[in-house]
């Protein structure tokens, strides 16, 4: 550093002005074990989505500790036909990109992605593998290529009901 230390002061000024890393999908999601993401659509919704199966859906992180990054979150729906069946599943989530969070079904049921979304939302995107959930009265299958089940724009919940 001898002969230039108006350079090296420079540098040190500069790193220490950088920014720092951007947070990951699941510290903005999901900071805690209270965050939770959830949506009821309403008779109107419904009636204008007629191919739409789901009338809730909602999200929240499992208690229990796996590696980091991943993490454990429950999908939680009812049905418009089966309104007084929650329907649950337990997925493995990873950070997928800067933005979302990839999920894997337990059993092989099926893949998401949860993404970042504005105001603090949740985007849901069910994969081209869809997304497998076992009731009392049967199995159902949201698909990525058929219905109006695809996609789920859940507003935050804090703390978890």
């Amino acid at each position: 550093m001898v002969g230039r230390p108006g350079l090296y002061a420079t540098i040190l000024i500069l790193l220490a002005a950088a920014p720092l890393a951007a947070e990951s999908p699941r510290e903005v999601l999901f900071p805690s074990d209270a965050n939770c993401y959830a949506r009821t659509y309403s008779a109107q919704h419904l009636a204008e989505h007629p191919a739409q199966m789901v009338s809730s859906i909602a999200l929240r992180p499992e208690g229990a500790k796996v590696e980091d990054p991943a993490m454990l979150v429950w999908v939680t729906i009812t049905l418009r036909d089966r309104p007084d069946e929650a329907l649950e599943a337990l997925a493995y989530c990873q950070v997928h990109d800067s933005t979302r969070l990839g999920c894997m079904m337990e059993g092989d049921a099926g893949a998401f992605t949860i993404a970042t979304s504005k105001g603090g939302a949740a985007l849901v995107t069910v994969d081209k593998a869809g997304m497998g959930f076992e009731g009392e009265t049967g199995f159902v299958t949201l698909r990525a290529d058929a219905g109006d089940d695809r996609r789920f724009l859940l507003q935050p919940l804090n703390p978890c009901p």
